[in-house]
């Protein structure tokens, strides 16, 4: 089995898609938010990349900045699309 996609949900009108393709070396994080949309781009053999999106989305997902224990949630997350730990 493999996990290619993963939604997240925010606050109200803030989501954001990550996913990954077959064989890609890196992982699409795809940022939805009621007047902007953007994506970014984290290696999927990076640990420091991957927490340092899962802080990002964290704070934008929720609307402030958490503690490390809130960003692991969605590091946890993003682990299950990554090269870490394979």
């Amino acid at each position: 089995m493999r996990i290619t996609r993963i939604d997240f949900e925010g606050r109200e009108g803030y989501f954001a898609i990550a996913k990954r393709k077959r064989d890609a070396k890196q992982i699409e994080v795809e940022v939805l938010q009621p007047n902007h949309q953007a994506s970014h781009w984290v290696n999927a053999d990076d640990e420091d990349e991957l927490f340092a999106m899962a802080a990002f989305l964290q704070e934008l997902l929720d609307g402030y900045e958490g503690n490390m224990e809130e960003a692991s949630c969605y590091y946890n997350a993003l682990m299950s699309i990554s090269d870490v730990g394979i």
